[in-house]
């Protein structure tokens, strides 16, 4: 019976649950979020969220505003702790996420950096939208903040 449990391991690691490929496709999103952040350069969050997402005109304004000052954040990784789909269509999908902001730090263009303050994990709501098209990427529709996760 050993080679059962080896057998339904090895499936489980080969074909992930549906929440694991949502959680690798929203880490997939945020990595382009944090090279926006990294960068200084908003336009790139056209490839992460739908154009007209409430979060995407908030990252632009945040990456906006560090730039006036001459900073921008590095190390803005929001890491998933914990995925699970509410809701899934074709071309919409509502996850239950808890996330946490990795040890971000604002880079100033004198050299100096100063820590950003550190995150808690976090429960939201993010729904993701398949764009119609011929590239049909998925990006994210939007987030809501639900109560606490820590």
């Amino acid at each position: 019976m050993d080679w059962l449990w080896v057998l339904l391991v090895a499936v489980r690691v080969l074909s992930p649950s549906p929440d694991d490929q949502w959680a690798v496709r929203l880490a997939a999103l945020d990595d382009v979020r944090e090279q926006a952040f990294a960068s200084a350069d908003a336009s790139l969050l056209r490839d992460v969220y739908v154009e007209a997402s409430a979060a995407r005109r908030a990252d632009a304004r945040l990456i906006a505003a560090y730039g006036r000052r001459g900073g921008r954040v590095v190390g803005a990784e929001l890491r998933v702790l914990g995925c699970r789909v509410v809701r899934e269509s074709r071309h919409r999908v509502r996850l239950d996420v808890v996330d946490q902001l990795g040890p971000a730090r604002v880079r100033w263009d004198d050299g100096t950096s100063t820590a950003l303050p550190r995150d808690r994990p976090t429960r939201r709501t993010v729904t993701l939208a398949r764009e119609p098209g011929q590239d049909a990427r998925w990006r994210i529709a939007g987030t809501r903040q639900a109560q606490d996760a820590g």
